[in-house]
């Protein structure tokens, strides 16, 4: 069962992250779908795994396409990113010592739909105004 159902709302118009997007909103709607079923310790040790690898990449491609855009508010997109980070490296440190799996689920929507709509759209507004 999906959380986030409807991805086109999250639509930035911008192909590759778009689809990078709809990539992590299936790694999300995934670890719900596992936490429902009542995931053991290791599914989401390995779900935290996944979505910080995939994280990464994303983040560092979202970053150059923003650099090769010259996006003015690159650096402060960059710390976002970090913090992101830094906040799976927490819930990745508290698996087995405590249950995670509704304060993760509920920080990564929260997370996904606020930082897609408002911080993505930012950068996507100003690429996609300048190319036309």
């Amino acid at each position: 069962m999906a959380l986030i159902k409807d991805f086109n709302k999250y639509k930035l118009g911008i192909e590759l992250v778009d689809k990078h997007h709809k990539n992590l909103i299936g790694i999300v709607n995934d670890l719900f779908d596992a936490l429902t079923r009542g995931a053991k310790t290791e599914v989401i040790e390995n779900f935290i795994s996944r979505l910080k690898v995939y994280s990464l990449a994303h983040f560092k491609s979202e970053e150059e396409f923003m650099l090769k855009h010259r996006y003015p508010d690159l650096l402060s997109h960059k710390i976002i990113h970090k913090k992101f980070i830094d906040k799976i490296d927490e819930f990745s440190e508290k698996i087995g010592k405590e249950s995670i799996g509704k304060e993760l689920i509920t920080f990564l929507v929260t997370w996904l739909i606020d930082h897609i709509l408002k911080e993505d759209k930012k950068y996507a507004d100003f690429i996609l105004k300048k190319e036309f």
